[in-house]
């Protein structure tokens, strides 16, 4: 059995979560989902340990601007390493941001989102 469960339907977003899984504790969903504008998002659904006194639901929105989603998806396989490093960064700076929170006694949001435009493709 798999330790993460990942339901995304392109390729390119199934290799997204795979590139960050190991950030979040095992039995995390990641979901490729349609966003508002119609452009799909990465979605991690997780179960928080460390934002308070008992587990908590968490859900992190990775959304792609179009045209880099577009660039991404042009770029070949082998060129992507800095796209996901990008993606490794900003995952790790914003769940260190939310237990900053936590560390504050400020609340932490159940539902975050990454919006990456130039900076990932």
């Amino acid at each position: 059995m798999e330790a993460y469960l990942f339901e995304c339907a392109s390729p390119e977003f199934d290799e997204l979560a795979r590139v960050i899984a190991d950030i979040f504790p095992e039995q995390t969903r990641f979901a490729e989902e349609p966003g508002e504008n119609g452009v799909p998002q990465l979605v991690v659904h997780w179960v928080a340990m460390r934002f308070g006194a008992k587990a908590r639901r968490m859900a992190l929105t990775i959304a792609l601007a179009p045209a880099a989603l577009a660039r991404y998806r042009a770029l070949p396989p082998r060129l992507r390493g800095r796209s996901f490093a990008v993606l490794r960064a900003y995952v790790e700076a914003t769940i260190e941001s939310l237990e900053e929170q936590h560390a504050k006694g400020e609340d932490v949001p159940r539902d975050v989102t990454i919006a990456l435009d130039e900076e990932f493709a």
